[in-house]
């Protein structure tokens, strides 16, 4: 005998979208005591570090808005299609958002950008491992 498919969880999607909002804060508010202390400069490291985590996270939020809104056995086919279109928007905000940073945000230190990405991405991968 097979087991009925588990809901989907809404509830605890928003909380880790919560959470993420919060490593985003800390991760913001470390890149900018490490700069003041260490390096003294004009906040270039932390303002790039933010600006990349900051990115990372939007792009979540917009692929969890496209994922999350329908749910349940009979919308399955919109879900699948949801889900390709939310990934599709994710990558072109990536895409376009760093267009956007690198020609726009001035000074800007690349590897600072790269590195809050990066973190807010494994954050989030490890928040969906706690899913399941």
């Amino acid at each position: 005998m097979t087991k009925p498919a588990k809901r989907t969880q809404k509830d605890k999607i928003g909380i880790y979208i919560k959470r993420q909002a919060w490593i985003l804060f800390i991760l913001i508010i470390a890149a900018w005591i490490i700069e003041t202390i260490w390096l003294g400069s004009e906040l270039i490291v932390a303002k790039s570090a933010a600006i990349g985590a900051l990115l990372s996270f939007m792009t979540q939020v917009v692929f969890a808005l496209f994922i999350f809104r329908h749910t349940g056995y009979r919308a399955r086919q919109h879900i699948v299609s949801q889900l390709y279109r939310g990934q599709m928007a994710k990558w072109l905000l990536t895409v376009f958002g760093f267009a956007l940073i690198f020609i726009t945000v001035q000074p800007l230190s690349a590897p600072a950008l790269f590195i809050g990405f990066m973190v807010m991405q494994i954050s989030h991968s490890w928040m969906l491992w706690h899913i399941r």
